[in-house]
């Protein structure tokens, strides 16, 4: 992926959730509800930024952390869920904060501390919105109908790797796997008939792949070697080329054995 792919919010997780989170902000800053009311335009957008960024980021990596704590949810909503309201009690002190700096509701002096009461006060208020906006964003991603094949439709051939992550791929994109990339918690599947993005984890994807498949070039690239059309070096950098036009980075500490893999494959 290009950078100018990576900064495109229809095909980008990280550029949706930047955009999103830009495009409430100038909504809170136009509507100007109570809480801001009587700040400068300055001072209003950089409120609602920060009271909109910060728990985005907070829940992002709230949903990063579940797995690696092994609290991985079956039911994605649920995870989403607990994501939100884990990021909303992270944020609530510093909401409180935010509101002394800004004097924005005057119910607390800069010298006062803040009680137990009053920051659990602050979650009750927070969760339901942080929750909800986090798995509606997450929603506009992932929920797809599924599409359906038309019985005149040939049969989409099938891919010799067929872990079960395949199963969530749209029909019309379901051709041979040629390379899965992780994208935070999101998983960008690229196959002979383009690609798409499933809510899953990178490592998870990786253990119902078959181990003699394909290869891991970098913590965030795995692909399949008999789709490599070349090998470059630029400096420091390693990438492989993919007869599907994609080009994705070799990690420095894999490159002996990509490289040895690949040459194995070239060999008559």
């Amino acid at each position: 992926m290009n950078w100018l792919e990576r900064m495109d919010p229809r095909r980008s997780w990280l550029s949706f959730l930047w955009a999103a989170g830009l495009s409430l902000t100038i909504l809170f800053v136009i509507l100007d509800p109570s809480p801001s009311r009587g700040l400068s335009i300055g001072a209003r957008f950089a409120f609602w930024a920060l009271h909109i960024l910060v728990p985005l980021a907070l829940a992002q990596a709230c949903q990063l952390t579940l797995p690696a704590i092994s609290l991985g949810f079956a039911n994605i909503w649920a995870s989403l869920a607990v994501a939100g309201i884990a990021a909303s009690a992270i944020f609530a002190p510093v909401a409180l904060a935010l509101d002394v700096a800004f004097s924005a509701t005057g119910g607390l002096a800069q010298s006062e501390r803040f009680k137990l009461a009053e920051v659990l006060d602050e979650w009750l208020n927070l969760a339901p919105p942080v929750m909800l906006v986090w798995i509606g964003l997450n929603a506009l991603r992932f929920l797809r109908l599924p599409a359906v094949a038309s019985p005149l439709e040939p049969a989409l051939p099938e891919s010799p790797v067929h872990p079960k992550f395949m199963e969530r791929i749209p029909t019309t994109r379901r051709g041979q796997l040629v390379a899965i990339s992780a994208e935070l918690h999101y998983l960008r599947v690229y196959t002979t008939m383009g690609d798409a993005l499933i809510l899953q984890g990178f490592g998870e994807a990786l253990s119902e792949l078959s181990l003699q498949a394909g290869l891991q070039i970098h913590r965030s690239h795995w692909i399949d070697p008999s789709f490599v059309t070349g090998l470059s070096r630029d400096g420091e950098r390693m990438e492989v080329s993919l007869s599907t036009g994609l080009v994705l980075p070799v990690a420095r500490s894999r490159r002996t054995e990509v490289t040895t893999t690949l040459e194995r494959i070239a060999k008559p």
